[in-house]
C-alpha cells in the first residue's frame, strides 16, 4: 500500500500544478484579458496531449546502457553503476526516470534517479551501492521510464534491455571467531575421537641424538582422539597427556552447508525474536539467516583446522555436491570466495549420501539457516544408505545445536 501510494503522489502533484495553471489562466481570462487568457487555456487544454505524443515518440528513441566498477566486495564496501541515457531526437527529452534495484543485502543509496538529455547527446547517472549482508544480491536497473513533460503519465522505455542493465553482485562473508570450546565445536570434536578409527599417521621429522623418535607430550585437549594418549606417561605424571611429535591424529570432521532454504516455510516472527536479529526487519531476516549459517560454517571449520583436524567441506554447486578439502587458511580463503555467490535452493537434496561413502568414520557437522521439519525429519530418520555410520551435529542460525546419532542412535 505504501509503495503505491509513493507511486501516485508524484501524478498527484503534477495533476494539481496543471488545474491550478488552468484555474490562473480562466481567471486573467475573465478579469484582465478574455482574448489573451482563453488563448493560454486553449493552450494548457491541448498542451498535455502533446505531451503525451511527444512523450511516445522518446519512448522509442531513447537508448540505455549499464556498467559496473566491480561486482566482488567485502561487507560494508561499495561499488558504483553507471547508467548511460542517449538521447536520439532532436528535442530535450521529458524527465527520464531510472529506478534501481534494492535489496536488504546490497542497497541502493539513490534509487530513484531523474534526468534530461539535451538533443543527440548522453547523461550519465552514478548510483553507489552498499554491502551490507553476505551472499548473492541483485544490483542494476529496475525499469527506465520516461514521463511527459506534465508528469502526468509516464511509459516504459521500448529500447531498454532490463537483462543486460542488471548485474549480481558477490559480497565475501566474514569468518567469525568460533572457540573450539564452543558446545556445537566441542561436541563434533568428541564425537570424532570416538569414531576415529584410521591408522592411518604421519611421521614427525623430530629425532633425538640416538635416531630414536623422542615423545614430547602435552596435556590432553577435549577432541583429542583417545589414541593419541600416550598412557604410560600419563600413569606417572598423574594426568592425561598426548603425544606431539611421534604421530599425527587423522581425526577428520565434515562440514556441510545446507542446501534448501525456503523463507516461506520458516517461522519468522519466532525467529525474529532471537536476540541475534533484534531490530531487524522481515524483509531482511531470511538474508541474515542465510548469512549466518554461511558464516558460522566458515568459523566452525577454522576453528578444526586451528587444531589440525582433516576438515572436508561440502557444498551444493552447479553440477551437484562438491567436496572442499581444507587444510588451511587459503583453501579457507577460497571456500569464502564460493560462499559469496552461493544461493539457497527452494527444494531438492540436503544431503551428499554418496559423497559421503568415501568419508569413513567422519562427523558430519550440518549448519543450516532452519531447522525446519522436512531436515529434522530427514537427520533424524534411522534409515539411507551411506548415512548410518556417520554421526551429525545439527548447527541451526535460528535455534539452539543439537545432536542427531544417525541410524537408530541415541539423541
Amino acid at each position: 500500500m505504501k509503495m503505491k501510494f509513493a507511486k501516485i503522489m508524484p501524478v498527484l502533484e503534477s495533476l494539481v500544478n496543471y488545474l491550478a495553471a488552468v484555474a490562473l489562466s480562466v481567471i486573467f481570462a475573465l478579469y484582465l484579458s478574455g482574448r489573451v487568457g482563453w488563448f493560454l487555456v486553449a493552450a494548457f487544454a491541448v498542451a498535455p496531449v502533446l505531451s503525451v505524443l511527444m512523450t511516445l515518440i522518446f519512448v522509442r528513441r531513447i537508448y540505455v546502457s549499464c556498467e559496473t566498477d566491480s561486482l566482488i566486495m567485502c561487507k560494508g564496501d561499495s561499488c558504483e553503476i553507471t547508467v548511460s541515457i542517449t538521447n536520439g531526437t532532436f528535442l530535450p527529452t521529458p524527465p527520464v526516470l531510472a529506478d534501481m534495484t534494492d535489496t536488504p543485502s546490497v542497497y541502493a543509496e539513490n534509487k530513484l534517479c531523474t534526468v534530461s538529455v539535451m538533443p543527440f547527446d548522453t547523461e550519465s547517472i552514478t548510483v553507489s551501492y552498499k554491502a551490507r549482508i553476505s551472499g548473492p544480491a541483485e544490483i542494476g536497473v529496475k525499469s527506465v521510464r520516461v514521463s511527459d513533460y506534465f508528469g502526468l503519465v509516464s511509459f516504459e522505455v521500448k529500447s531498454a534491455d532490463i537483462s543486460s542493465l542488471r548485474f549480481t553482485a558477490s559480497v565475501i562473508p566474514d569468518i567469525p571467531d568460533v572457540s573450539f570450546d564452543d558446545p556445537t565445536v566441542s561436541r563434533a570434536a568428541e564425537l570424532s575421537a570416538f569414531s576415529d578409527d584410521s591408522e592411518d599417521v604421519t611421521e614427525s621429522s623430530s629425532f633425538t641424538f640416538g635416531g630414536f623418535p623422542g615423545f614430547e607430550n602435552r596435556d590432553y585437549m577435549p577432541g583429542d582422539p583417545l589414541k593419541r594418549i600416550n598412557w604410560k606417561q600419563s600413569v606417572k605424571r598423574g594426568r592425561l597427556l598426548v603425544r606431539t611429535d611421534d604421530e599425527t591424529a587423522c581425526s577428520s570432521v565434515s562440514i556441510i552447508l545446507d542446501s534448501v532454504f525456503c523463507s516461506d516455510k520458516a517461522f519468522l516472527p519466532a525467529v525474529a525474536a532471537d536476540s541475534r536479529y533484534e531490530g531487524c526487519g522481515m524483509d531482511e531476516l531470511p538474508f541474515l539467516m542465510s548469512q549466518n549459517a554461511a558464516e558460522q560454517s566458515l568459523g566452525i571449520v577454522r576453528a578444526f583446522i586451528l587444531k589440525n583436524y582433516s576438515v572436508s567441506y561440502f557444498l551444493m554447486g552447479r553440477n551437484g555436491w562438491e567436496c572442499f578439502p581444507v587444510y588451511d587458511e587459503n583453501d579457507l580463503t577460497a571456500i569464502r570466495t564460493e560462499l559469496a555467490s552461493y544461493s539457497f535452493r527452494s527444494s531438492g537434496e540436503r544431503f551428499p549420501e554418496e559423497e559421503l561413502k568415501n568419508q569413513k568414520g567422519s562427523v558430519c557437522l550440518f549448519c543450516t539457516p532452519y531447522l525446519d521439519e522436512e531436515l529434522d525429519s530427514l537427520l533424524a530418520s534411522d534409515g539411507g544408505e551411506g548415512k548410518g555410520a556417520l554421526q551429525t551435529v545439527i548447527y541451526s542460525a535460528s535455534e539452539s545445536p543439537r545432536v542427531v546419532r544417525m541410524k537408530g542412535g541415541e539423541t
